[in-house]
């Protein structure tokens, strides 16, 4: 039986809470955070980094990939990193996440990322215990801290997958959450590195051309200041590599699928919910713009 929630929610809104890893996770996981709802949910997921997710209670359904189809998908099930929104819904349930670092994907998972992208995968073997399993001592687990325990014994054991863009997907990372560099050639200049090894890089760990990361990232940066800042001008919150609004409407429908007028006339409970309980805990809004921060 699951227990009674960690923080409550108001009736007929999702509870979303978010712990941390074991403190020799940290740089490989994100977060791991659990999404309850009592009723009826239909909501969205942002573009983001690779996540591994387990449908401990209820049906889950997900968009997959371009042509929008929802899918039942595993109740294990590996989701790679993406670059646009997924849509989401459930009639009520209980869904458990591991939110990915690149640098966590390389580690833990080790396959080709680009491989992966925008796509949703059964966990099968992955992380060297079948996901059926996983989720059977998850379901059997008590409450949330008996769940993040077991998950901090699995990912904990796992032997490092080698590679040799470790240090430079190390550093790549960095560039990608500093936010103080937009172009391909400047990125690769900051790193001193030639284009087509950092394409090999991005592609290979993060899933995505540094293109289209960069692209992400902005977006993401923009998003995370705008959320619901909607008392003022747009364009006094979008990030200095747009160059106009105009600009950034169509990265918005890019990656969300949407308007930005259609997108904040959303209900998005658990959207709202995340992003103030991710900032709470961890401090970022969404996952793709994840700093470790050492807690004291």
């Amino acid at each position: 039986m699951t227990g009674p929630p960690a923080t409550g929610a108001p009736p007929g809104v999702p509870d979303i809470r978010f712990h941390l890893p074991a403190e020799n996770l940290r740089s490989l996981v994100t977060s791991y955070y659990f999404l309850e709802s009592t009723g009826p949910l239909a909501d969205f997921t942002h573009p983001e980094w690779a996540n591994i997710r387990f449908a401990i209670r209820g049906s889950w359904r997900f968009e997959d990939g371009e042509a929008k189809n929802a899918i039942e998908p595993s109740r294990a099930a590996l989701f790679g990193p993406s670059d646009r929104a997924r849509r989401f819904m459930t009639e009520g349930g209980l869904v458990l996440g591991v939110g990915l670092t690149p640098i966590g994907w390389l580690t833990l998972i080790g396959s080709d990322a680009s491989d992966f992208a925008n796509l949703i995968v059964p966990l099968d073997r992955q992380l060297g215990v079948p996901g059926p399993e996983i989720l059977a001592r998850l379901v059997a687990a008590e409450d949330d801290a008996a769940r993040v325990a077991v998950l901090d014994a699995i990912l904990g054991a796992r032997p490092a997958s080698q590679s040799a863009y470790r240090t430079m997907a190390m550093r790549v990372q960095e560039a990608l959450l500093s936010g103080e560099v937009d172009q391909v050639a400047d990125l690769a200049e900051h790193l001193g590195i030639e284009q087509r090894t950092l394409h090999r890089v991005c592609t290979s760990v993060f899933g995505f051309p540094p293109v289209r990361l960069l692209r992400r990232q902005r977006f993401l940066r923009t998003l995370g200041k705008v959320r619901d800042r909607l008392d003022q001008p747009l364009g006094q919150l979008i990030d200095s590599g747009y160059y106009d609004q105009a600009h950034f409407n169509r990265d918005f429908k890019a990656h969300m699928g949407m308007t930005p007028l259609a997108y904040f006339r959303l209900p998005r409970e658990a959207l709202r919910r995340a992003a103030v309980e991710r900032h709470r805990v961890l401090g970022a809004p969404v996952q793709g713009l994840h700093v470790q921060r050492d807690q004291g």
